[in-house]
């Protein structure tokens, strides 16, 4: 793996991940994603990490598939191997499953597997100038990365059926009017305000954070006696937390609560 391909640093119990193909418009390729997979493993495993941030260097978010890869992939295998979208949907399902809350900063092009990525993050917030593009079938590709699971979920059968095989540059109100992104944030500030929610993410209650990530992930696939079950499960559980605790005092007082995160 190009350790260079994903950039990461650490601060005030975030993990902000870079992706680092600005010459490609970060398009992801074999080394992107085990890089990303190696920092998703890390932000699961380490209670000192709290949220994350996953944004790009360059001039965009994403561009989605590297079509330089594509192009030999033809001349040695007539078409894409197994191995990337396999590995692809593997580093999703952990984006899914890290039990910290993920926030996408994106800007310039979302498109295709970038498309695919920023929505399964938990939180996105986009640059006003941002631009998002499901460009699967303008190559003649059926789109992989998970968006034909979260796009009907967000926009409906009917819309995403057309955002598929339509495709078409989408702008960020456009996005935020669907409901795939929570804000947006002048191209000028956006970093800096994609930290600062970051941050206030790290030090909220981590332990309840994960547990809505798993009660959101596992509503779509059950019946309504079996997600009641599940939310006794966590709320019973998160009762059991220092920041649980702390919150019920901390409303008791009237002040801020200071949660640790366990």
């Amino acid at each position: 793996m190009c350790p260079m391909t994903i950039l990461a640093e650490r601060s005030d119990g975030v993990l902000e991940v870079a992706l680092n193909r600005p010459e490609s418009l970060n398009a992801i390729n074999h080394e992107l994603v085990a890089g990303l997979s190696e920092q998703l493993d890390i932000a699961a495993g380490d209670d000192d990490v709290r949220a994350m941030l996953l944004r790009g260097e360059g001039r965009g978010f994403c561009a989605g598939g590297d079509i330089r890869l594509f192009v030999e992939t033809l001349a040695t295998d007539g078409g894409i191997p197994r191995s990337l979208p396999d590995g692809l949907h593997a580093m999703i399902e952990k984006i899914r499953n890290v039990p910290k809350p993920i926030v996408a900063c994106v800007h310039g092009a979302a498109a295709g597997a970038g498309f695919s990525l920023m929505l399964a993050c938990d939180l996105v917030v986009a640059a006003d100038t941002a631009k998002f593009n499901l460009a699967y079938t303008a190559i003649g590709a059926a789109p992989d990365g998970s968006s034909t699971y979260f796009l009907p979920r967000h926009v409906g059968m009917k819309k995403a059926t057309e955002m598929f095989m339509a495709p078409r540059n989408m702008t960020a109100p456009e996005a935020l009017a669907l409901g795939l992104i929570n804000r947006i944030i002048p191209a000028a500030e956006l970093l800096e305000q994609a930290r600062q929610m970051a941050r206030l993410l790290a030090v909220g209650p981590t332990f309840a954070y994960g547990r809505v990530k798993h009660l959101v992930n596992a509503t779509w696939n059950n019946d309504l006696h079996t997600q009641l079950d599940l939310e006794t499960d966590a709320i019973t559980s998160s009762s059991r937390t220092v920041d649980f605790r702390e919150g019920i005092t901390a409303f008791m007082a009237k002040r801020p609560p200071a949660f640790k995160g366990r």
